[in-house]
């Protein structure tokens, strides 16, 4: 009956409690199992989120305004001639290649962008100096029969 115990059952009990257990035939000693796939219940929390479908005011109003008591939805969209002429030339579009890039006009994003490139170019380099080492025709390659790994046989 004992090599059927765990560890954990038989801490804190005396042998004669040990003699009196009975298995079930679940397998437990005397005592309920825990059901591990019992779920607790969740709680169900209101949704407070809150989506304006008021088609007027999106179109009139840039709607970032936070505030519980603002009273109104944000800043009024202006016509293009309002805004300065700087803010339709922006580029959106993410990182420019280095290609695409002048170091008198763009200046350290150039430099920037070349040390990446070079960093990049010299670590795969570095990798592919070393790549098909084991391909080459030398003499300590031919007494390792071409294994890299391997060390050639002293003779």
């Amino acid at each position: 009956m004992l090599p059927l115990l765990r560890y954990n059952q038989i801490i804190g009990r005396s042998l004669r409690s040990l003699e009196t257990l009975k298995p079930t035939l679940t397998g437990s000693f005397g005592y309920a199992r825990r059901n591990y796939a019992a779920k607790k219940p969740q709680s169900s929390k209101e949704d407070k989120s809150f989506i304006d479908l008021d088609t007027e005011k999106l179109c009139s109003y840039v709607c970032i305004n936070y505030l519980a008591d603002a009273k109104e939805p944000g800043p009024k969209i202006l016509p293009d001639d309002q805004y300065p002429k700087w803010l339709f030339e922006l580029y959106l579009d993410g990182k420019k290649e280095v290609e695409e890039l002048d170091p008198e006009i763009d200046g350290w994003e150039y430099w920037k962008a070349y040390s990446r490139r070079a960093a990049k170019q010299e670590a795969r380099h570095r990798k592919l100096r070393t790549r098909f080492l084991h391909l080459q025709n030398s003499p300590s390659m031919k007494k390792s029969e071409g294994i890299a790994h391997k060390p050639a046989p002293v003779q």
